[in-house]
């Protein structure tokens, strides 16, 4: 890569974050050698501590990837069966409608209601409720269903929480412990944790919002994540995701070859990902988003190429426009040509 095309993707990124008050880290990967990676702000604004390799960002729903490849080895090792209802392992989950399986909780096709999109739950239980997770979960069973499970896609915390509650069953291991065991260290993901209210990282970011015009703090939201949206990681250890994939860890080659076929409603994969073409170009995807931080992985196989931008910002576009940036300086092209369907910054 000529220097001078690096030297205009650093003038474009810097110009973009400094218009749009954007911070964080943004990785460019080719065959396992950092092509691009550019750190912008602070982790702690307040106290102007600049950004680490250790540093940890929450990663909200990039979490579901991993979530997925904990329950997908349980499936290898014949624990789970993918075309169970939920409610075979959590009994808190035993009246969603009796269609809904395992596989459809994974692709976002189960159609069951969620948290944050059930307005009436919402509104009922989210403001100082002191309910568990399980209780939670058998209170929203109650509700009716989006759509006959199979028969259309709706991005769902619910299914991922499930996912989690599935393998803890299972597993009789609390969730954090069978993903470090199970999944962060075969991976040599050594920072990674799943977060909880009061858990002190030394190396945590700190995340920010518009408020009034100002970058302000603003306290991470842990509401309904459990398995959806609760690890804070490295930005290696978001790497970590490229070498599974890429080298079929973990899982049985079936599995993998299984995981990554996209469901044609959702476009989402067993494996946690988005599953589509990208100016052309074959890519597995995630981003995540909420209260304070915006993260964005992409991955290439064709091309063994990775864009990972990990944002303490939890406002604008970012994720996509440096995407494009990124695909314009290193593949050409018009940068404008094509936009990814991210999150809204809720889930």
């Amino acid at each position: 890569m000529e220097k001078n095309v690096l030297k205009e993707l650093n003038r474009q990124v810097a110009a973009y974050c400094d218009a749009n008050r954007i911070t964080g880290m943004l990785r460019v990967t080719q065959k396992d050698h950092i092509l691009f990676q550019w750190n912008f702000g602070y982790a702690d604004w307040e106290n102007r501590v600049p950004f680490a390799e250790n540093s940890m960002f929450t990663l909200y729903s990039m979490s579901k990837p991993f979530c997925a490849m904990g329950l997908l080895k349980l499936k290898d090792m014949r624990l789970v069966a993918l075309d169970a209802h939920p409610g075979h392992y959590v009994p808190e989950a035993a009246d969603f409608d009796p269609g809904v399986t395992v596989q459809q909780l994974l692709m976002h096709t189960s159609g069951i209601p969620d948290f944050e999109q059930t307005e009436n739950f919402r509104q009922k239980y989210a403001p100082g409720c002191t309910c568990k997770t399980r209780e939670h979960l058998k209170l929203l069973s109650k509700y009716p269903s989006f759509f006959p499970p199979g028969t259309g896609g709706m991005y769902a915390n619910v299914n991922y929480v499930l996912a989690a509650l599935i393998i803890e069953n299972v597993t009789s291991l609390p969730y954090e412990e069978y993903m470090r065991r199970e999944v962060f260290e075969p991976l040599g993901m050594r920072h990674t944790l799943v977060d909880k209210k009061g858990l002190y990282i030394p190396s945590r970011v700190k995340g920010y919002a518009l408020v009034n015009g100002r970058v302000t703090e603003v306290e991470k939201s842990l509401s309904w994540m459990f398995g959806a949206g609760d690890l804070v990681a490295t930005v290696e250890d978001v790497y970590s995701l490229n070498r599974a994939v890429k080298h079929r860890l973990l899982l049985t080659p079936e599995t993998w070859d299984e995981a990554l076929i996209p469901s044609p409603l959702t476009q989402k994969a067993m494996a946690g990902c988005t599953v589509s073409l990208w100016h052309g170009k074959y890519r597995i995807t995630h981003n995540g988003g909420h209260t304070g931080f915006r993260t964005l992985h992409i991955h290439l196989p064709q091309e063994d190429f990775d864009i990972i931008f990990l944002s303490n910002c939890g406002y604008g576009n970012a994720r996509n426009d440096i995407a494009e940036m990124v695909h314009g300086a290193f593949f050409g092209g018009d940068r404008t040509a094509e936009h990814m369907e991210m999150d809204t910054g809720y889930i």
